[in-house]
């Protein structure tokens, strides 16, 4: 015959566990609340040469918010959530997450603002520009590889700038060639690629991958017979034709 559970005892089993689990729980908490802070660590997403915040300038940063650092720290005096909100207000910061786990490693990561060009206005202070067009002071970030954008520029032309920026740095071999975007006096937008004595002369933000890629066959097809540095500028603004000088 089959033995018959008491339900009485099912569910005194049931409640012995339930309690024993938070006891377990209490006691875990109660001791990672004694963990001291023994390590850092700083986990930034984004490539290295697009890096507007690295791992010395967060670790400089809560050396300021906290006087000597956190290591030594226990959890029970420190408030994550602060430290979250310290670094999210860091212009380059888009988000912040922290933990810390039962080995005392304070764990930091970072999702940052990717700069798409930094602009140096003729009066002001520069700035780097990110994709969701969030403008960053550039003295409170480190350098990160992107064009330089100069010349004559105003609010209007700053955005067809970073439309043009944007293409170049979805294209490998334009994102490769492009050191410094310039406005001229005739609000063309003209690309400064890293051979020197050379311009590319785009004009307006109109059919720039059709531009791209006539640009890119010139050079494959064209200028690898008779040398990169033949022309000093490269005209893309006429429709279907490309006018060098």
């Amino acid at each position: 015959m089959p033995i018959k559970r008491n339900p009485y005892i099912r569910k005194l089993l049931y409640l012995v566990s339930v309690i024993l689990l938070i006891a377990l729980f209490v006691v875990l908490k109660q001791n990672q609340n004694k963990q001291i802070c023994e390590k850092i660590t700083i986990e930034i997403d984004a490539p290295i040469e697009k890096q507007l915040v690295t791992k010395r300038l967060i670790n400089n940063q809560l050396n300021r918010w906290y006087v000597g650092g956190l290591l030594g720290i226990s959890q029970a005096n420190l408030s994550l959530p602060t430290i979250e909100k310290l670094i999210q207000q860091m212009p380059s910061v888009k988000k912040a997450e922290v933990s810390f786990d039962l080995r005392g490693e304070l764990l930091i990561e970072i999702k940052q603002r990717m700069p798409v060009m930094r602009v140096i206005p003729m009066y002001g202070t520069s700035y780097y520009v990110a994709k969701d067009f969030t403008q960053i002071p550039a003295y409170v970030t480190e350098v990160a590889r992107v064009p330089i954008v100069n010349g004559n520029l105003t609010k209007a032309m700053i955005k067809k700038v970073y439309t043009l920026s944007t293409y170049v740095q979805e294209n490998e071999f334009m994102e490769a060639l492009t050191e410094q975007i310039f406005v001229d006096d005739n609000s063309d937008l003209v690309i400064i690629p890293k051979i020197k004595n050379q311009r590319i002369v785009i004009g307006d933000t109109t059919l720039i991958p059709e531009k791209f890629e006539k640009l890119i066959l010139f050079y494959q097809e064209g200028l690898n017979h008779i040398g990169w540095e033949k022309y000093h500028t490269i005209n893309l603004k006429y429709k279907n034709q490309i006018v060098c000088k």
